[in-house]
C-alpha cells in the first residue's frame, strides 16, 4: 500500500519541459524561491496479523493410578505373656550369737598315745618277721654283723671320731605288760649305742636285730636312750661302739589266748 502512495505522488509531480536546445543560462536568483513541499498524509498502517501461538501438544498423561482396594489391617498379635519366677525369698540367716552366749568349747583332737599305752594294748602286737636272733652265735655276731655296722657308721668321720669297737653291755630288760599269747614268742634283739670318753651317747642308740614286735623295739630303744653309761679309762679319745642284748620278759607259760 505504501509503494502505490508513492508511485501517485511522482506521478502527479509537474515534470519539465523536454527541448533539444541548450538550456539557457538562469539568471542569478537574487531571492531564494520557496519550495512548496506537498506533505501527504501517512497511510495507516495495517494491523499486524496477529498470529495466535499454536499451543504446543502436550504427551499423553497416564492414566491416574486406581487407588487399591482398602484392606482391612489385622488386628496386632498380642505377644505370649512372659511367666516371671517368683523370687524365692532369702534365707534369713541366723542372727550371731551375742557375746553373753557361753559356746560350747571344741573338743581337742584327741593326743597320740603313748608308747606304754600302745604296749598295753593287743593290737600293736603284730609280728613283723624282722627277728634274726643274731645272738645265737655271739662269735659270728661280733666278728661279722657288728663289725659291717661298724664300717658303715665311720663312713665319713676323721680319724678321731671313728669308734673302735667295745664290748657287750647289760641286757636291756622290756616288760611285756599285758597276759595275751604271743605267737611267735618274743626273739632277743640287739641294739647298739656309740659312747663318748665321758660315757655320754654319740649318737642315737640303733635296732641292729628285732625283737620281732615293733612296740618291744621301740620300747628297748627309749630304755637305752635313757640308760647312763661308764666313761672310758683308755685315753685315746676315739668313741666306744657297744651292743646291748634286748630281752623281753615274757611269760608264755601263764599267757592268756
Amino acid at each position: 500500500m505504501i509503494s502505490i502512495g508513492l508511485h501517485g505522488v511522482l506521478l502527479a509531480w509537474p515534470m519539465p519541459e523536454s527541448s533539444p536546445e541548450a538550456p539557457e543560462s538562469l539568471p542569478e536568483a537574487t531571492e531564494p524561491t520557496a519550495v512548496g513541499v506537498l506533505r501527504l498524509p501517512l497511510a495507516a498502517e495495517p494491523a499486524a496479523e496477529t498470529f495466535a501461538a499454536a499451543p504446543v501438544p502436550q504427551p499423553p498423561q497416564a492414566p491416574a493410578p486406581k487407588e487399591p482396594p482398602a484392606v482391612r489391617a489385622a488386628p496386632p498379635v498380642s505377644p505370649p505373656p512372659v511367666t516371671v519366677p517368683e523370687a524365692k525369698p532369702a534365707e534369713a540367716t541366723p542372727p550371731a550369737p551375742s557375746a553373753d552366749v557361753a559356746l560350747e568349747p571344741v573338743p581337742p583332737e584327741p593326743l597320740p598315745a603313748t608308747l606304754d599305752a600302745r604296749l598295753r594294748d593287743p593290737e600293736q602286737y603284730q609280728f613283723n618277721a624282722l627277728a634274726k636272733s643274731l645272738t645265737s652265735n655271739e662269735q659270728s655276731f661280733y666278728f661279722n654283723e657288728l663289725s659291717n655296722w661298724l664300717d658303715e657308721a665311720s663312713q665319713g668321720l676323721s680319724s678321731d671320731e671313728i669308734p673302735e669297737l667295745g664290748g657287750k653291755l647289760a641286757p636291756i630288760r622290756v616288760t611285756y605288760p599285758i597276759t595275751t599269747c604271743l605267737v611267735p614268742p618274743p626273739a632277743e634283739g640287739v641294739v647298739v649305742v656309740i659312747v663318748g670318753p665321758t660315757g655320754e651317747l654319740v649318737e642315737n642308740p640303733e635296732l641292729l636285730d628285732s625283737t620281732g614286735y615293733t612296740v618291744l623295739d621301740e620300747k628297748a630303744l627309749e630304755l637305752v636312750s635313757q640308760q647312763r653309761f661308764e666313761p672310758q679309762t683308755d685315753p685315746r679319745p676315739n668313741p666306744r661302739a657297744h651292743w646291748l642284748p634286748v630281752q623281753v620278759e615274757y611269760d608264755g607259760a601263764n599267757c592268756s589266748r
